[in-house]
C-alpha cells in the first residue's frame, strides 16, 4: 500500500471514529470560572464517554491521560466538591439496576452566570456610550476609589484575592449607582447566610433597588418593619388559639 493510500485510509478512519461536541464558549472561558487545564481535560474525557458510558471509571480516564489514577481521582473529587460535576443515580432499564452517571449541570450553571455577567456588562457599556454621546460624564475618580476600597474589603472578608471577573462585577455595581455602603451590606448579609456567590449578592442588591432602598439605614428600617409585621401576625395567631398554660417567655419570638 503506497503512502497516499495509507494517508487516505487513515483520514477516513479518523473522521469515522466519531467526534465530540465541546462548546466553544467552554473552551475559551474555562479558566475564567476557575478550571485548570487538568480539570478541563478530565471533563473532556468524561464528555467523550457520555454517550456510551455515563460514568467512566477512574482507570478509564487515567488510561487516556498521563496522570495517575490517584491524580485523576483527586481532580474528580475537586470537580465534585466545587459542584462543576455531580454524581447522580438513574435506573438502567437495559441492565435492570440502578447505576451512576456524571452530571454537568453545575458546570453549565457557572458558564451561564459568566455569560449573563458578560452580556450585562456589554449592555451597560452600550448604555454608557449612549449617555456619553448625549451628555458629559462625571469624573470617575470617586468610582475608582470606591472600587479599590471594595476590593480590599471583599478580599479581607473572603480570605482570598478576587478574580478579574469579580472585580469587574464590583465595577458594574458601582456603575449601576449601587453605593459602596450598600454593596458592603450585601456582602455582610451573604457571609452571614453562608453564601458568598456574587450572583446571590447581585440578587440582594436588585431587590433593594426594587424597593427604593439606597442606604443601610433605610434597609435596617425596612427589616424592622418586616419583623414588626411578623410579630403582629404571630401575636394575632396566638390570641386566636385557646390558652392552656401560661409561659413567661410566650412574647419572645425568633
Amino acid at each position: 500500500m503506497n503512502k497516499v493510500s495509507v494517508y487516505g485510509s487513515f483520514t477516513q478512519a479518523l473522521f469515522f471514529s466519531g467526534v465530540i461536541a465541546i462548546p466553544k464558549y467552554l473552551l475559551t472561558h474555562y479558566t475564567e470560572i476557575g478550571l485548570s487545564d487538568a480539570e478541563m481535560m478530565v471533563l473532556i474525557q468524561i464528555l467523550c464517554e457520555a454517550e456510551t458510558n455515563p460514568y467512566p471509571s477512574i482507570a478509564t480516564l487515567a488510561g487516556r491521560m498521563t496522570a495517575s489514577p490517584a491524580d485523576i481521582e483527586e481532580v474528580v473529587g475537586r470537580l465534585v466538591e466545587r459542584k462543576f460535576l455531580a454524581i447522580e443515580r438513574y435506573w438502567n432499564s437495559s441492565e435492570q439496576k440502578w447505576s451512576n452517571s456524571y452530571s454537568l449541570v453545575g458546570l453549565i450553571d457557572e458558564l451561564a452566570e459568566l455569560w449573563a455577567i458578560e452580556r450585562s456588562q456589554q449592555l451597560e457599556e452600550e448604555r454608557s456610550l449612549k449617555q456619553s454621546q448625549s451628555s458629559p460624564q462625571p469624573t470617575s475618580t470617586a468610582i475608582n476609589s470606591s472600587a479599590e476600597n471594595l476590593v480590599r474589603t471583599f478580599e479581607q472578608e473572603l480570605g482570598r484575592l478576587l478574580t478579574r471577573l469579580e472585580c469587574e462585577n464590583l465595577d458594574r455595581w458601582l456603575s449601576s449607582n449601587y453605593s459602596e455602603e450598600l454593596i458592603i451590606e450585601a456582602l455582610r448579609r451573604g457571609v452571614s447566610a453562608g453564601i458568598r456567590n456574587f450572583r446571590y449578592l447581585d440578587s440582594i442588591l436588585r431587590e433593594w433597588e426594587k424597593k427604593g432602598l439606597r442606604t443601610r439605614a433605610e434597609i435596617e428600617a425596612e427589616d424592622a418593619y418586616f419583623q414588626s409585621r411578623q410579630e403582629k401576625k404571630a401575636t394575632k395567631s396566638k390570641s386566636q388559639t385557646p390558652k392552656t398554660t401560661s409561659n413567661k417567655y410566650e412574647k419572645f419570638y425568633l
